[in-house]
């Protein structure tokens, strides 16, 4: 389908209709291709241009939320930005300036513009999150509906009839597909790869419309800003709809939020900066925007938990429920208890005639069991959704616990709701007390919107629990071998286009062999934690370190000359040496070495530089430990 999507796009760029930068910001980008780019020919290049000149310098300001000192010019500002993310930054706003209108007549451009603008911003502020640089996640959000304004341009009268008839989702884009050879989203993402933009974030771009699609493994950085770029989407489509529409859309927003690990209290302050920012930028690039003083108003608070502190005295409503299930004597004594309750049971064990009962009885609640989170239950989920006739009636997941790291997908298939097979009495009363809400208030909005946000607090906090383990090493809780190198290539990425120096560490704790043979391995565990700390003292800002395996360890060091790396490396050197390690009545020395490698024309790729730095450690374990070793043949 890639291929395909690929092919597609080809044709469509060289028709020469699709949106592309033009002017001063065309200059840049065909500037920051050729290898003798400098800091003084970009500016000298962007000065010519003085609405281009004041944006870089608006947002080299804001991109640190002003902890660091003012930058007053222009020099200062591409020198702190970077050519890259200065050839990023006017692609966006160039787009933003010579697309303005158009002849798709029911395309929305200033209001399409406003939503990408809100979706930017949020990706910056949740950056953290995604595990990505705030500057790139920003361009990444203004852009990720590109495609959108793609097939306007190129097709206007038959994608007008597509904005006509309201299709969205999996609706719109087989409409697309079907049409024009490509959806909008796989246009997004062939338009910034194109532009130059890392891997990571065009290919999140292309999944982060329907995430549960993305074929990232769980708690990678590219499913993480998967998520990250679906919740930032979500708010700044929240910024451009009127009240009604906004109310529809919050439940899904707090489930986004959760998949991020944000909780429902963060949410709220959260759009609140983003509004702010969207605002102030909005004027600036003269924008239609809103005043939102009514914010808390609209995403509500959420409902107080004391409320149901009795849970056992609560009395349900009469309701009719399904129970969905492959195997209805497991599951007979729950039916049992639903029916005890003055519940109406129905039960249905095979697919199609869970289908019927959907189709046919009006069911206020449904119970579903799925063995697991997989494609296969996601799938379920989806199908019963369908055969309800867009009823939403309220979906309550019947899951084995070792599924629960996995229901945020469940969750954006379909599910309303979960219950553990092991639930307890209290647990069961409580999800039904909050499906009783929605059916007694006949599925109003505010009722959905408190269940939801009740519930994503459990969610947001199992995400962020599940990313962390993901990218965390467990031993040393430094970042993992994975998170590691895909962090490097990204910077690495960003190096070899900016022309800024990378450098590179491996470290190598001197005889751990001894520690673990003469003190046991539980302490050669605790020793290697004691050094990790030393290392993440060590850390400046930018700098990432991980545990690339046994007791070695690798710092990636942005932006850094060899003679820096090398003072730096020379630092944790004696900080490792000046301390005592091992268990409090038993503390004994350690020391280690580090090899030191910096980007240039003889490496290739990441690999050839981390090859230089271990080559370079394994000289400093030669000439007598304890010591570092620079890479040979580099000038600092």
């Amino acid at each position: 389908m890639i291929e395909e999507a690929r092919a597609r796009f080809e044709t469509l760029k060289a028709g020469g209709m699709l949106p592309s930068p033009q002017g001063v910001a065309l200059a840049v980008l065909e500037l920051t291709q050729r290898s003798d780019a400098s800091i003084q020919s970009l500016t000298h290049l962007v000065q010519t241009d003085p609405a281009m000149s004041g944006r870089i310098l608006r947002y080299a300001n804001a991109v640190h939320g002003g902890s660091l000192r003012h930058i007053a010019s222009l020099p200062h500002a591409i020198v702190f930005l970077g050519l890259f993310r200065v050839r990023q930054i006017a692609l966006g706003f160039s787009l933003i300036d010579h697309y303005r209108s158009g002849t798709c007549t029911a395309f929305d451009y200033l209001g399409y513009w406003t939503a990408s603008l809100a979706t930017g911003i949020t990706a910056q502020l949740v950056s953290a999150q995604a595990q990505c640089p705030p500057d790139e996640s920003f361009t990444c959000g203004l852009l990720s509906g590109i495609g959108r304004l793609a097939l306007a341009t190129v097709f206007p009268t038959e994608y007008g009839g597509m904005m006509r008839e309201s299709l969205s989702g999996l609706a719109l884009r087989d409409a697309e597909i079907g049409s024009f050879g490509l959806d909008h989203a796989s246009l997004s993402a062939e338009l910034l790869q194109d532009w130059g933009l890392p891997e990571i974030f065009f290919q999140a771009v292309r999944y982060h419309e329907l995430p549960t699609e993305a074929p990232f493994a769980p708690g990678s950085r590219a499913q993480t800003l998967t998520a990250a770029l679906h919740f930032s989407a979500k708010v700044g489509s929240l910024l451009t709809l009127d009240e009604a529409q906004r109310w529809e859309r919050v439940p899904s927003l707090y489930h986004a939020a959760a998949q991020i690990g944000l909780e429902d209290q963060h949410v709220p302050p959260l759009v609140e900066n983003v509004v702010r920012q969207w605002q102030d930028w909005g004027r600036e690039l003269h924008l239609p925007i809103r005043d939102f003083s009514d914010i808390e108003l609209f995403l509500g608070t959420p409902p107080d938990p004391a409320r149901d502190e009795n849970l056992s005295a609560l009395v349900l409503m009469p309701m009719r429920v399904a129970l969905i299930t492959q195997d209805a004597v497991q599951l007979r004594t729950l039916a049992d208890t639903l029916d005890a309750m003055g519940l109406v049971v129905q039960m249905a064990t095979e697919r199609d005639s869970a289908l019927r009962l959907l189709q046919e009885d009006r069911v206020d609640v449904m119970l579903v069991e799925l063995p697991d989170s997989g494609d296969a239950a996601v799938q379920t989920l989806r199908d019963l959704r369908a055969s309800e006739g867009g009823r939403q009636t309220y979906c309550i997941a019947l899951i084995p616990p070792e599924a629960e790291p996995g229901v945020a997908r469940l969750m954006l298939a379909g599910a309303s709701d979960y219950l553990l097979l092991n639930y307890s009495e209290a647990a069961l009363l409580a999800r039904l007390n909050s499906a009783q809400r929605v059916v007694a208030l006949q599925g109003a909005v505010r009722a959905e919107r408190e269940s939801v946000i009740r519930s994503s607090g459990d969610w947001a906090r199992s995400n962020r629990r599940l990313l962390q383990e993901a990218l965390t090493d467990p031993l040393t809780r430094l970042h993992n071998r994975r998170y590691g190198l895909d962090r490097f290539a990204q910077e690495w990425a960003f190096s070899v286009h900016s022309g800024t120096p990378l450098s590179c560490l491996m470290l190598d704790i001197d005889h751990f062999k001894l520690v673990n043979d003469r003190f046991g391995h539980e302490v050669g565990d605790h020793v290697l934690s004691q050094i990790a700390r030393v290392i993440e003292r060590g850390c400046r800002k930018d700098d990432v370190a991980f545990r690339f395996g046994g007791e070695e360890f690798c710092m990636v060091c942005p932006n850094t000359t060899l003679a820096a790396a090398v003072r730096l490396a020379e630092r944790i050197v004696r900080d490792v040496r000046a301390d005592r390690y091992g268990e409090a009545d038993n503390l004994f020395p350690v020391t280690m070495s580090i090899g030191v490698a910096n980007r240039s024309s003889v490496d290739a790729d990441v690999e050839a530089l981390v090859a230089r730095a271990d080559k370079a450690l394994y000289a400093a374990k030669s000439g007598g430990r304890n010591r570092v070793q620079a890479s040979r043949g580099e000038a600092g």
